[in-house]
């Protein structure tokens, strides 16, 4: 069944493209929108409050991710990846996130993401360095029990990473 999920969410982000109305229509598709740049807020909030708890209540139950490497992350080893990042972090700068792009079709919304995280951190030398990481990366986000949760994270691409201003 999740193989079939997978290649459905697959076809579907290929037939739609970068299109923002998707197969629910423009008014659909904008509240959507709004919905989710509302938890994108929270999420971000949650993150400057270190509340690991709090960012994970916005992630399906079955939430995982495919990093740059074809690995799968199930939701228990996202938590505490997320755990380790909040660890490192001695104070944020700023996070920056935009939805490039979104699809809607039922209770599935695929939005492509870009983030800017710019934050003081704590590296493998011992030190705390300034850290500035951009991506791109396709968000998967399920409606349940009237709510939507981010159930998917992949295709990351456009990964860039300055420590201290200097490549790292």
């Amino acid at each position: 069944m999740m193989c079939a999920a997978t290649a459905w969410l697959a076809l579907l982000a290929t037939a739609c493209g970068p299109s923002t109305a998707g197969a629910q229509g423009a008014p659909e598709v904008a509240r959507v929108r709004a919905e989710l740049e509302r938890l994108y807020a929270a999420n971000t909030d949650a993150f400057l409050r270190w509340d690991l708890k709090a960012v994970m209540a916005l992630r399906s139950p079955e939430f995982h991710a495919i990093t740059p490497d074809g690995v799968r992350h199930d939701r228990a080893a996202m938590e505490a990846r997320t755990e380790g990042l909040m660890n490192g972090i001695k104070e944020w700068k700023t996070q920056e996130l935009k939805i490039d792009s979104l699809t809607v079709m039922g209770d599935t919304a695929i939005a492509i993401v870009s983030q800017h995280l710019d934050r003081m951190a704590l590296r493998p030398d011992g030190q705390v360095h300034r850290v500035e990481t951009w991506a791109t990366q396709r968000e998967t986000w399920v409606r349940e029990g009237g709510r939507w949760l981010m159930w998917r994270v992949d295709s990351v691409r456009n990964q860039r990473r300055l420590v201290d201003g200097k490549p790292g």
